[in-house]
């Protein structure tokens, strides 16, 4: 029972330890305001980045969270919650600003000159009054030469100085000028590989040069031949079409021819065979040929008829001489 017991309490003990940190966990992903909050608005020119849950800072703390853009007109309103204890006057100014250099934003609040007069609930802080801040990303993409040649440590420290400056959050422009120093010494060292580099375009860039009338002949022939494509599009496309009908009927048209081909090549083979089998014969029948074309070309030299008389007829089968007709071979009056 005592070892029973002793485990149920370190049940007990372990499940409130995970109840505890589901908690914070919940309540850092929520970002939720400790104690009772003021709900304002506050409307701005640009907004670009700025999400529901992001921090509301004053010099620094967190004292409030955003909870909605939207578009009101021609300006972003955004609505936030200030804790109850942090006091907002009509006089203080909003501005968006960079949390780190992944884009993260937050709404920071800078004190006016006099602040004394607090604005109630649910008040409206005017475009008047709101700074959009500037835009990174636009400013960074200046610097993206520069930053293709650097290391990502460099680009880092240059980031977050250009960010500290132009926002004021305690950077210097010394330090700026002296890490962006740094980096053009660096790129000062590489002077060599850019010079190479310049070097090996030289003669490229001079070759296209030279031939720079027989390039802006190939463009404009090229642009002419892409505008008649462009024109003729609906002719190339029902060839393709056409194209396709007669791939389809040539097909059909092989595979109805197969079958006759396949036994025209048979019979062709036979034939073949035969007429190696029989080249012997086939030899004797041309010697003979002359002399045969001879005798009928004596007959037919009277017209375009054979003047001939048959007197005789016989038929060779197996080397047997087999007479036809009459045994005395007289087919005609004409026989003597």
């Amino acid at each position: 029972m005592r070892s029973l017991r002793w485990i149920v309490v370190r049940f007990v003990i372990f499940a409130l330890a995970c109840l505890v940190v589901l908690v914070l966990l919940a309540n850092t992903m929520m970002n939720q305001v400790a104690g009772g909050t003021r709900a304002y608005t506050a409307d701005f020119t640009n907004v670009s980045g700025l999400r529901p849950g992001d921090d509301v800072r004053a010099a620094g703390v967190k004292v409030g969270r955003v909870q909605k853009v939207e578009l009101h007109g021609d300006v972003a309103r955004v609505s936030f919650d200030l804790a109850k204890k942090q006091p907002l006057y009509s006089d203080t100014r909003l501005s968006v600003r960079y949390q780190n250099l992944l884009g993260q934003r937050y709404l920071a609040m800078l004190p006016g000159p006099k602040s004394t007069t607090r604005l109630e609930p649910g008040a409206i802080v005017p475009v008047g009054r709101t700074d959009p801040g500037f835009d990174l990303t636009a400013l960074l993409n200046g610097f993206e030469p520069l930053f293709a040649t650097l290391e990502p440590e460099q680009i880092n420290r240059l980031s977050s100085s250009i960010i500290a400056v132009m926002q004021g959050q305690g950077g210097t422009i010394e330090s700026l000028l002296s890490e962006t120093a740094t980096l053009t010494g660096n790129l000062a060292d590489k002077d060599q590989v850019l010079g190479r580099v310049l070097d090996n375009l030289t003669p490229l860039l001079r070759d296209l040069s030279a031939r720079s009338s027989e390039f802006e002949h190939t463009v404009g022939d090229l642009r002419a031949l892409m505008s008649g494509l462009a024109k003729e599009r609906k002719s190339i496309g029902g060839s393709i079409d056409g194209v396709s009908e007669l791939s389809e009927a040539t097909a059909s048209l092989v595979a109805e021819a197969r079958p006759p081909l396949k036994h025209d090549v048979r019979t062709a083979r036979e034939f073949g065979r035969i007429s190696v089998a029989e080249m012997d014969r086939i030899n004797q029948l041309f010697d003979s040929l002359p002399g045969a074309t001879a005798a009928f070309a004596r007959p037919m030299s009277f017209g375009t008829w054979l003047n001939m008389y048959i007197c005789n007829m016989s038929v060779v089968v197996n080397d047997t001489d087999t007479t036809i007709g009459p045994a005395s071979g007289h087919y005609s009056e004409a026989c003597r």
